[in-house]
Formats: structure tokens, C-alpha cells, sequence
């Protein structure tokens, strides 16, 4: 796996172990061993289907390479079956949502046999029990057909346990690799937020001088072993539960919303109400294809329910699309800024000051997520939605988008954004919302919401559960967790 910050190479880097060349600047240097077929899947899923139905995207590969029909076909159902992509079919593609078009663009990829996978943050809009069903199908792939698989990632909860090899970018330069328990012990502590969030806790308390941690957790398994071995809950009074509050008279009101995108298609919103607070962060979790997307666009305005009503929408709202370069015109990213004082002031928040003369083409995936924060959160609104805020954003670059949030919070104004990045909406959002089926089933506060889940809850708690449920973040430990005397 290939881990940095944003905009430190690893798009590019990927892009050579395909054999793609550049089309601009200056290549220097050899690549000794090219995989003879390698397949690369990018890291905006919508600009990669080329077809309209889900099927023929599949088999699109298959019929540049001249395989015979019946051939394909065999291949064709043998790589649905194994990504259980049945219900897609027939769906336009178009039609599927982040995370579909995500997994379509893996099973056509892997359809093709090659020798070498190449994932360019292949989770990033997948939901959390479907990223675990994701990494497990490449395991298998890995292991049973023999594939080699480089994966450039900024979630790690899930994939630095799966890594052979973990290689950190810095600068366009690789500064270390190797397996991840080894170069662990020898990193910067600047480099420990591209590690789980439980081997950065193993980093900050423990001893290697006490006997049985001498090792790194780098596993859940290993890494919850390690945590009840080595802590005890609190005193009882320490461990208090957050009480959720009552919802304001002044909340956004959705009551029995009915949608679909057209007649004969089935409804994307069923029987969907809710209220969520104003003035407050709230985090829309739930499958791929539950209708969250759909959700804020209606709110939005983008789109309009065929029966239900809303109620104390704000009259202003900004809508951060899953695709931000959707956003941009212009031929750079000052021609973007021009006129918006705002906007500039974030440029300079989000570090993005010297990518003033760039073409927001160009930026990295992670670069252009900035931008498209800095143009929305720039507007001035009442509501702000945002899709998927954090795809393609290191953990420092989180910090600053979750502590902006909070001010905004703060200054009254109301944040919904949709994301499958459990631990940032455990740090940052007052209240979490599930969405199943085009409803939202509860609205919660943040804190009951991950100690009551199983799934839809941060790798800490997994592994924490045992001592103290109430366990979600690292800064949870020292509250409700103490050591053990040796």
C-alpha cells in the first residue's frame, strides 16, 4: 500500500506502474519491470465508466481484447457472482451511486485477469461494512489468483493490517517502505497519522521495557489483545454517557419524502422523515445506495420530493457534490477565487496558495477536494451539505476541515455532510444519523450512536469495547481507561 499526504505523488506514482506516459512536464529515470497487464482503477469512479449499463461495462475490456462470447460470458458471471453485484445489472450506470461505481470499476478491472492491480483509494466512498467486504475480496484476489495489488489509501483503519509492504510518500519521493510493523518503530512522529488510529495509541502508551509489548498490534485482533492486557476501566462515575438533547422547534423538518429519479425506477427516498437540529454538525451515515446523496440534494433544492413535505429549510444553503471539479470553469484556480474574498482566505487555510496558476484538472484528487471545500464553505449560507467531505484528505488536512466546521458550528450556522469516515464523524459531529433504504432510520447523538453499534462504529471502539464501550477516539482512553499496574 501506498500511503502520504495530499499532493506527495502517489496518483502519479500509480500512474507509471501502469505505463502511463506523461503528457506533460519531464520523465526521467527506468522503470525496470512493467507488469505485461496491469489494470488501474482511478480515483474519480464516475470519470472511468464508459458505458451505460453496468453489464457492458464489465465486459467492455473483455471485448477490446477480442475474447471470444462465450468465454466472456463465463468471465462475465464469474466475476459477479464473486462481487455480488446481481441487483446492478441491468442498472444504468449512471443511476449507481459512489460506492457502486466504485466496486463496478474494481470487478472490471479484475475481470481482465491482470497481473498487476493498481487502486487509487479505492474506498474512499464506500461505507464502512462494505469497505471491510471490499478488502477481504482482495485478499482472495491476492491470495487465490495470484494478482499483485498497490493500493494508494488515506483511510487506513482497514487496509495497513491487509499490507505486505506500506511505502510513504513525501514530496514526490519515497522516504520509507517496508512491512508496517517495522518501519513503525522507526518513523517521525509526524508520519504516525498514516497508521490506524489503535497502532498510534500503542505508539503513545506503551512501554516496550514491560514485558508482552515488545510487539505492534497491527492486526484489530492483536491490537484488542493488546489494549484489555494492558487496561482497566475507570471508576464507575467517569463513565457517563453523553444525554442526547431535545430537538429545537426551529429543526429542518423532512415528513414521509417519497423520490425517484424516474417513473419507472424504483423510489430512492421512501416513507423518509427526520429532523436534524440547526445550529449543529450532523453526519449522515449508511450503505451505498441508501439514498444519502439523494437526501442533500433535495435539501438543496437540486431535486424535489413527488410526496412529503420539508419544513425550516434555510432559504441559503451550499452543496459540496461527491465530485468537487464538477465546481470549476475556470482555467486556474485563481480565475475560481476571483471575486470571493472568502474563498481566498481559505485558499490560504486549506495551504493551497501556491497552486494559485494551476488548472483545477490538474490538482490532485486530494488538492481538488480542498478547492471544492474552499469554494462551498466559502459562500455564505445557512446550510452547508456535503458530500463525502473528507475523501481524498490526509488526517492533518481533517484536523483543519473539522475544527473550521466546529467554528462554523459555532457562528449558528447548520452542517450536514455525508460520509463513510467514521472516525472523523466521531471527533467532529454533534450528531449522527443512519440511513437504510431510503429512510433515516434515528437520529443520535454522536456518542450513543458508535457505543451502541456494531458495525457503524471507529476501529478504536472495536477494540476498546471490552473495557469501556464508551470508548470512540484515542482522546476517550485517558477519560474512561486507565492502566494497568504492572
Amino acid at each position: 500500500m501506498v500511503a502520504g499526504i495530499s499532493g506527495s505523488g502517489k496518483t502519479t506514482f500509480l500512474r507509471q506502474l501502469s505505463g502511463n506516459t506523461v503528457l506533460r512536464g519531464k520523465e526521467e529515470g527506468v522503470l525496470d519491470s512493467r507488469a505485461t497487464l496491469p489494470a488501474y482503477v482511478w480515483q474519480n469512479p464516475a470519470s472511468q465508466i464508459v458505458t451505460d449499463r453496468t453489464e457492458y461495462e464489465i465486459v467492455f475490456g473483455l471485448e477490446n481484447t477480442g475474447m471470444p462470447r462465450a468465454q466472456m460470458q463465463r468471465r462475465l458471471a464469474e466475476v459477479v457472482t464473486f462481487f455480488g453485484l446481481e441487483k446492478l445489472m441491468q442498472r444504468d450506470t449512471m443511476s449507481l451511486s459512489g460506492g457502486e461505481m466504485q466496486t463496478l470499476n474494481v470487478a472490471a478491472a479484475v475481470a481482465l485477469n491482470p497481473d498487476l492491480l493498481l487502486l487509487d483509494e479505492p474506498t474512499s466512498q464506500l461505507d464502512p461494512v462494505a469497505s471491510r467486504h471490499f478488502y477481504e475480496l482482495l485478499r482472495q484476489i491476492n491470495e487465490e489468483l495470484g494478482i499483485t495489488v498497490v493500493i494508494a489509501e488515506q483511510r487506513l483503519e482497514e487496509v495497513v493490517p491487509l499490507a505486505d509492504q506500506m511505502i510513504l510518500m513525501q514530496g514526490g519521493k519515497i522516504c520509507c517502505s517496508g512491512k508496517p510493523e517495522e518501519i513503525f518503530g522507526e518513523i517521525p512522529d509526524n508520519m504516525l497519522p498514516f497508521f490506524p488510529s489503535y497502532m498510534q495509541l500503542y505508539h503513545k502508551m506503551s512501554d516496550p521495557e514491560v514485558s508482552g509489548e515488545a510487539y505492534v498490534p497491527v492486526a484489530k485482533k492483536e491490537a484488542r489483545n493488546w489494549f484489555c492486557t494492558s487496561f482497566q476501566p475507570k471508576v464507575p462515575d467517569r463513565m457517563k454517557e453523553n444525554k442526547p438533547q431535545g430537538i429545537s422547534i426551529d429543526a429542518i423538518y423532512g415528513k414521509k419524502l417519497f423520490f425517484r429519479y424516474e417513473k419507472s425506477l424504483p423510489d430512492v427516498l421512501s416513507d423518509c422523515s427526520f429532523a436534524f437540529d440547526r445550529g449543529r454538525i450532523t453526519c449522515l451515515a449508511g450503505g451505498n445506495g441508501s439514498g444519502k446523496t439523494t437526501l442533500l440534494e433535495i435539501l438543496h433544492g437540486r431535486y424535489h420530493a413527488y410526496h412529503g413535505k420539508l419544513k425550516n429549510v434555510p432559504e441559503h444553503t451550499a452543496c459540496l457534490p461527491q465530485q468537487p471539479g464538477y465546481l470549476f470553469l475556470k482555467d486556474s484556480v485563481g480565475e475560481c477565487c476571483s471575486g470571493r474574498k472568502q474563498m481566498t482566505s481559505l485558499l490560504s487555510y486549506f495551504r493551497l496558495d501556491e497552486l494559485w496558476k494551476r488548472h483545477p484538472a490538474d490538482l490532485s484528487g486530494g488538492e481538488l477536494q480542498r478547492l471544492g471545500l474552499c469554494h462551498v464553505l466559502g459562500e455564505e449560507a445557512d446550510l452547508y451539505l456535503l458530500d463525502e467531505p473528507t475523501k481524498g484528505l490526509d488526517g492533518e488536512y481533517k484536523a483543519l476541515l473539522g475544527r473550521l466546521l466546529q467554528t462554523m458550528s459555532q457562528q449558528g450556522k447548520t452542517i450536514l455532510f455525508v460520509s463513510h469516515d467514521m472516525e472523523f464523524a466521531a471527533e467532529y459531529a454533534d450528531s449522527m444519523a443512519l440511513m437504510f433504504q431510503g429512510t433515516v432510520q434515528f437520529v443520535a447523538d454522536t456518542r450513543s450512536f458508535f457505543t451502541e453499534n456494531q458495525f457503524y462504529t471507529t476501529s478504536m471502539n472495536r477494540i476498546a469495547r471490552d473495557v469501556s464501550p464508551f470508548i470512540i477516539t484515542q482522546e476517550d482512553v485517558e477519560q474512561y481507561a486507565q492502566k494497568k499496574n504492572p
